[in-house]
């Protein structure tokens, strides 16, 4: 086994061969005996060790436009910055692109915290601004972190669930994931997202319509479409069970596409019954970035006779934050065709009031985890109160998700909350049990004020 002061001299750059040519960081089969040496140690002294699985995001869009010249200078920087972030005697490696590999082991303890931490210090090293000749780029990186022994017995098993979550943090649009029993394995979502293709080129989807109400009159603002998969082997499957893995895969553009299709064709139905209702649509980072989505978006609700004013695409709060510089364009592209956008889940993830000013939103959702506790817990009941208040003075319709209970509802009425939706108000349900409901109760305006 080499020694510590070896590896740290082949992270460095060392002519025995040991190394990434390009970048003199370590390389793979390195990296494969460090590895399993420290986890020999661990299992000996009772120690801890991180695994921290590193990818670029949108590397291959700085090769493809700048040249494979600056993609490689490109990674002689990042592979500087993690020289610079580790502890004396970790071991960086790259293991071949833009995927790199951080070995942090001696660890006191194995604790998910712990984990988080080391990978968010990588993070934050990565997050800086490169300068690549007359060039200055912001590239991000995803970060994924599993712990030996907390995650894994072994070093195989150790690379595997790093390299899982590293993908749980892309599909999140990049930032830090720690490795946990509910990060899918690689193979295991290959597998779900191929019988999820299927699912619909067979017309296994369904829709579900969850209404949105305007709690002065009870009256329905508009209708939230959710995809469900009716599996022919499972029965209905949960959509957190696979939305994630549409968009970790790509599948996420396919079932875009059929949920756009399936609610204007629903649109088109009810408008010859004289229904007009509001719909909310939820879409992904990775569909807003495919080229021409606004213009395909648009051209779809034009095709079916209906208003894009009538549709209010729901983007989350994260990923207005990770990727608005990057969206930008499409989402003014969207506003000007005419529909209404959303932050969703707000409360949840990273943005600021200051920021959320400087967007082209009409409706801010709040998170559903600020309504537990209330009206019961004062706590819980300030705080929400606030988080009502300020989103509010944004200037848009709010509305308030996952009320459960009749007091919840009270209080938002009486708080001066306009909208809101969740079980007690409205269960999603197929289409065909909304038409009594729609009757006479559709709200004609758009905006609730």
């Amino acid at each position: 086994m080499a020694s510590r002061t070896a590896q740290s001299s082949r992270n460095r750059a060392d002519p025995s061969g040991w190394h990434d040519p390009l970048t003199g960081l370590s390389d793979r089969a390195t990296l494969e005996a460090e590895l399993a040496g420290a986890v020999d140690r661990a299992r000996q002294q009772g120690t801890a060790v991180a695994l921290v699985y590193v990818d670029l995001n949108e590397f291959k869009r700085v090769n493809d436009s700048l040249g494979h010249d600056v993609g490689d200078q490109l990674l002689c920087q990042v592979a500087e910055r993690l020289r610079a972030t580790v502890r004396p005697g970790d071991l960086a490696a790259r293991l071949h692109g833009d995927e790199f590999v951080v070995l942090a082991d001696n660890l006191p303890a194995a604790v998910p915290e712990r984990a988080e931490a080391i990978g968010q210090r990588i993070a934050d090293a990565l997050a800086a601004p490169y300068s690549l000749g007359a060039a200055e780029l912001l590239v991000d990186a995803s970060v994924g972190v599993s712990l030996f022994p907390g995650d894994a017995e072994d070093p195989g098993t150790l690379v595997k669930h790093a390299d899982a979550a590293m993908y749980e943090a892309k599909g999140a649009g990049g930032g830090v994931a720690v490795y946990d029993t509910g990060t899918a394995d690689p193979i295991e979502r290959l597998a779900l997202a191929a019988r999820l293709r299927r699912a619909v080129e067979r017309g296994e989807l369904r829709l579900h319509y969850q209404p949105i109400f305007r709690l002065l009159d009870g009256r329905v603002m508009g209708l939230e479409a959710l995809v469900r998969w009716q599996d022919p082997e499972r029965g209905l499957v949960p959509p957190d069970e696979f939305i994630g893995v549409a968009e970790r895969t790509g599948v996420i553009d396919a079932l875009g596409e059929w949920v756009l299709r399936a609610v204007c064709e629903q649109a088109q139905a009810w408008q010859r019954q004289g229904l007009e209702p509001n719909f909310g649509i939820n879409v992904s980072p990775r569909q807003l970035r495919r080229a021409g989505f606004a213009a395909r978006f648009a051209q779809e609700v034009t095709l079916h006779g209906s208003d894009p004013g009538r549709f209010v695409l729901e983007l989350t709060e994260s990923a207005w934050a990770l990727e608005t510089s990057r969206l930008m364009p499409v989402l003014n592209e969207l506003r000007a065709a005419g529909f209404a956008l959303a932050v969703d889940d707000f409360g949840a993830g990273y943005s600021s009031l200051w920021r959320l000013r400087e967007l082209p939103v009409q409706v801010i959702k709040i998170d559903r985890t600020f309504l537990r506790g209330v009206p019961e817990d004062p706590q819980s009941t300030e705080i929400f109160t606030a988080m009502l208040r300020l989103a509010g003075a944004c200037g848009c319709d709010v509305v308030a998700e996952g009320v459960e209970t009749v007091e919840q509802a009270a209080f938002l009425a009486a708080e001066g909350c306009r909208l809101a939706q969740g079980f007690q108000l409205g269960h999603p349900v197929p289409a065909e049990r909304l038409a009594d409901l729609l009757s006479g109760s559709i709200v004609p305006e758009r905006r609730s004020a």
